[in-house]
C-alpha cells in the first residue's frame, strides 16, 4: 500500500507494526533512522517528487527489494526483470551467484542472477538524491547485547509474538516436525484454534501425524495435494516473485497456500526462522562442540565436504557447459566458493554455522518462500519477533543441538503436543522431551519418514520431458542442449537427477520471464 503526504509517497512491502500514515509521518518528522525499530518484515519505500529515495529494510531481510545504478538513474523495484526492462539494460548472467544457485539453491550476499542489480542488505537504509547512492546496515546479531541464557524468555518472547499476530481467524502450516508444533503449541496454550493446513499425500509422514494432532484437538484440517500441472500453470509466477533464484524443487511453497484459499482476512502463520534456534547445518552432538577447538579448519572442511555431496553435474558434463559456469563447479571453484562461505561464519564453528544460516540461507533461500507465501495469504512466523530472535542468540549450544530448545517450549506449553512422534525420533510413538544421547546416529533414529515429495516422479513424465527438450535451447548460452536430453534420459531409467533437472527448469523459465 502507497500514502502521499505533500511532496512523499511511502509504500509498505511485507508487513510493518504501523500503518503507512504513521511510518510517513515518523519519517518526516525524524528522518529514515526513526524507522529502523519498526517491527515486522517490510521494505519501507520512500519517494519524493524531486526524485529522491529512500529504502529501509527490516533486521532480518526476508522482503526483497533491489536496486540499479545505471545512467545517473535509481531503478528500484522488489522485481529484477521489471528493474532490468525499465532500465533497458542488456542481460548479463552473475556466474559466481549462478554456481551458488546451483551448488546451495541459494545466492548468498546481495547478488542477484544479474551482476549490476543489487538487493538492498537486511537492517539498511539507502538513500539516493543528487544522483548518488550511500547505504547504511548494521548486522543485527551484532546488535544484540550479551545476555544470561533464558530458555523460558524465548519461549514467552514467542507466545507474545503469536498472540499478537493472530488476529480472529489464524491459519497454520503444520507438518510432523518440531517449528510449527512448537506455534501449535504456543496457540493452544493461549486458547487459540488455528485452522490446520497441511500439504502431501495420505501416507506421508507429516500428514499422518497431522492429522492425529488434529483430531485429538478438534482442529479443522485442510489437505492439499499438487500435481505436476499446478508446476506448468504457475512457473512464469514463481520465477517472477522470486527473480530466478529458487529452484524448481522448491515451487511447492507457492503452491500449497495458494490452493488452500486462505481468506483474505485469515493470519497464516509458518514456521520459518524456527531453524534459528536448532543447529541447522551440523545437528551432530558432541562431534559439533569437538569442532569447534578449530574452528577455522573444521569450517573450511565442512563446507568443501558439503559441496562436495551432491554435484549437479558430473566431471564429464561439466565440458558441455558454458566454461564461465563450469569453472564455478570445477574443484578449483568449490574450493574458492567453500573459502568463501567460511568466510561469511564469524565466530566458532557451531556459531558461525547459525551465523551463516541467519545471515545468508533465511535472507536468500527462506526469503523466496516468504515472497511465495505472501503471494496468496498474509503470513507471518512468530519467529522473526525480534525479543525471540535475541533469547535464542544468547543460549548455548546444548539448547539448540538436538531441537532441545523446541522440545522445551513444547513441553511448557502444551506437554500433550509431546505424545506425537517426530520426525527420525528414537521413540516410534512420541516426541521425547530432551534429545538422547547420540540422537543424530542412524541406530537412534528409529521413526521412518515418508516425504511428501514427488518431484522425482514429476521429472520422469513424459509431460516434463516435453517441457525441458522443447525450451532446452533458451539455455543454450548454459548447457548444451543434447546435455539436456541425456539427463533427462538417465533420470527416465533410473538415476536420480531431479536436483539437476529442476535447476534446469529454474533457468529456462527464468529466460522466459526476462524475455524483451
Amino acid at each position: 500500500m502507497t500514502i502521499q503526504i505533500g511532496d512523499h509517497r511511502l509504500t509498505c512491502i511485507g508487513y510493518a507494526d504501523s500503518t503507512e500514515a504513521e511510518l510517513l509521518g515518523r519519517f518526516l518528522r525524524q528522518g529514515s533512522r526513526a524507522l529502523a525499530e519498526t517491527q515486522g518484515e517490510y521494505a519501507l519505500v520512500i519517494e519524493t517528487d524531486a526524485g529522491d529515495v529512500t529504502v529501509v529494510t527490516s533486521p532480518v531481510g526476508a522482503t526483497h527489494y533491489y536496486v540499479l545504478e545505471h545512467d545517473g538513474r535509481l531503478f528500484h523495484g522488489d522485481r529484477v526483470a521489471e528493474i532490468l526492462h525499465r532500465s533497458g539494460l542488456a542481460w548479463r548472467w552473475n556466474w559466481q551467484a549462478l554456481g551458488d544457485l546451483c551448488q546451495l539453491e541459494n545466492l548468498t550476499d546481495n547478488q542477484t542472477l544479474h551482476p549490476a542489480i543489487r538487493r538492498v542488505p537486511p537492517g539498511s537504509i539507502l538513500h539516493f538524491t543528487d544522483g548518488r547512492v550511500s547505504l547504511s546496515s548494521v548486522a543485527v546479531l551484532d546488535r544484540i547485547p550479551a545476555a544470561p541464557a533464558d530458555p523460558d524468555a524465548a519461549v514467552e518472547a514467542l507466545n507474545a509474538a503469536v498472540l499478537r499476530l493472530a488476529g480472529e481467524n489464524p491459519y497454520l502450516s503444520l507438518s510432523g516436525g518440531f517449528d510449527s508444533r512448537v506455534i501449535l503449541a504456543s496457540m493452544l496454550r493461549q486458547d487459540l484454534r488455528p485452522h490446520l493446513i497441511t500439504m502431501g499425500r495420505e501416507e506421508a509422514t507429516d500428514v499422518q501425524v497431522a492429522r492425529r494432532m488434529a483430531e485429538r484437538f478438534d482442529l479443522p484440517h485442510q489437505l492439499i495435494s499438487l500435481e505436476l500441472d499446478d508446476i506448468f500453470a504457475h512457473a512464469s509466477t514463481i520465477s517472477s516473485l522470486t527473480n530466478g533464484t529458487k529452484t524448481a524443487w522448491h515451487w511447492h511453497t507457492f503452491l500449497y497456500p495458494l490452493k488452500a484459499a486462505i481468506p483474505a482476512d485469515a493470519t497464516f502463520f509458518v514456521g520459518t526462522l524456527g531453524e534459528f534456534a536448532r543447529s541447522y547445518y551440523f545437528d551432530r552432538g558432541w562431534l559439533g562442540r569437538f569442532a569447534s577447538l578449530a574452528p577455522e579448519v573444521a569450517l573450511g572442511r565442512f563446507w568443501g565436504m558439503k559441496l562436495n555431496r551432491h554435484p549437479s553435474f558430473s566431471a564429464d558434463e561439466l565440458r558441455h557447459l558454458a566454461p564461465e559456469l563450469a569453472a564455478e563447479l570445477m574443484p578449483d571453484g568449490r574450493h574458492r566458493r567453500a573459502a568463501r562461505l567460511a568466510g561469511f561464519c564469524r565466530g566458532g564453528f557451531l556459531e558461525g554455522l547459525t551465523r551463516y544460516y541467519f545471515e545468508q540461507r533465511v535472507p536468500n533461500f527462506y526469503a523466496n518462500g516468504i515472497r511465495m507465501y505472501r503471494a496468496s495469504s498474509a503470513w507471518r512466523s512468530p519467529f522473526h519477533d525480534r525479543r525471540w530472535i535475541e533469547a535464542i542468540w544468547n543460549l548455548p549450544d546444548g539448547w539448540k543441538l538436538g531441537s532441545n530448545w523446541h522440545r522445551h517450549a513444547i513441553a511448557r506449553n502444551c506437554p500433550e503436543l509431546l505424545t506425537f512422534p517426530e520426525e527420525n525420533g528414537f521413540d516410534r510413538r512420541r516426541m521425547l522431551p530432551k534429545a538422547p544421547p547420540l540422537y543424530w546416529t542412524p541406530p537412534m533414529r528409529r521413526a521412518r519418514y515418508v516425504s511428501y515429495d514427488l518431484s522425482a516422479d514429476w521429472y520422469r513424465d513424459p509431460r516434463m520431458h516435453a517441457f525441458l527438450r522443447e525450451n532446452a535451447g533458451r539455455i543454450d548460452d548454459l548447457v548444451d542442449p543434447e546435455l539436456v536430453g541425456r539427463i533427462l534420459e538417465a533420470h527416465r531409467s533410473g538415476t536420480d537427477r531431479t536436483r539437476t533437472l529442476a535447476f534446469l527448469l529454474t533457468l529456462i523459465v527464468w529466460k522466459q520471464v526476462i524475455a524483451p
